[in-house]
């Protein structure tokens, strides 16, 4: 089966303005740039009119289900005997509201949750990893035989399995392969800032006792204006530290 990524952004989990990230502001991360020469009136301009971000529904397949066992290489039916994988796809959305104000970075960070019994899914390979140039559109992604997401020429109906993206804009770079706390980070290139809806495909490995999956979904970005910096988050519960779970299996 083949999966293509929407052209516009599906379901929102959460969506709604950017707020200055208190910890942040306060020098304890990544602060302000041009605090020294900031005044007042700086300062308000950059608060006011924040960008609208989203956070998607993640969309979640287990492995057979896309990619049927008969039509597996045979190193990858060994694979599913020995732990469960899904596909999961995440997606997140930036908009800003005047064109003076710019996201500069962002970056959506995933924490996979053990569950009840305590048994730790992982993040065991991620897509896309780095794209640093062009943009690139028409991206076929497949599996190869270790269960690593590789990249496609052929056409759609020469791969039994796989999913495609309409479009990748630079520079994008991800991390977290083997751990329990993916991310992907959206940086501004050549003067265009982060905009727009942004796709991403994690391959969870799950013990077979797993009885469920849930993750926590953060958004931190950095947004300019007028020569000044300010870090910004989406505050997702009634206090800023408050995550925002969903449950993927």
């Amino acid at each position: 089966m083949w999966l293509r990524v929407p052209e516009t952004g599906g379901e929102a989990l959460w969506e709604g303005p950017l707020e200055p990230d208190p910890e942040a502001a306060d020098g304890q991360e990544r602060g302000w740039f041009g605090e020294e020469e900031a005044t007042p009136e700086s300062r308000r301009d950059l608060t006011r009119d924040l960008p609208v971000a989203s956070i998607g529904r993640p969309e979640v397949w287990s492995l057979p289900e896309v990619y049927p066992p008969a039509k597996m290489p045979p190193a990858l039916r060994v694979k599913l005997d020995e732990a469960d994988f899904y596909l999961v796809r995440l997606a997140c959305s930036f908009r800003p509201r005047q064109n003076q104000t710019e996201i500069e970075w962002a970056r959506l960070l995933v924490s996979l949750l053990p569950d009840v019994g305590a048994t730790q899914p992982i993040a065991f390979d991620l897509h896309p990893m780095l794209l640093t140039q062009e943009t690139r559109r028409n991206v076929k992604v497949s599996l190869s035989p270790t269960i690593k997401f590789q990249e496609v020429e052929a056409s759609v109906g020469a791969a039994e399995f796989g999913f495609e993206y309409p479009e990748l804009q630079p520079v994008i770079s991800a991390a977290g392969i083997g751990e329990a706390q993916p991310s992907w980070d959206y940086q501004a290139a050549r003067g265009m800032p982060v905009v727009g809806s942004k796709w991403m495909h994690v391959l969870v490995k799950a013990p077979t006792a797993s009885t469920a999956g849930h993750a926590e979904l953060r958004l931190v970005a950095d947004v300019t204006r007028g020569g000044f910096r300010l870090p910004v988050l989406a505050r997702t519960g009634h206090e800023v530290a408050d995550p925002l779970t969903a449950r993927l299996w």
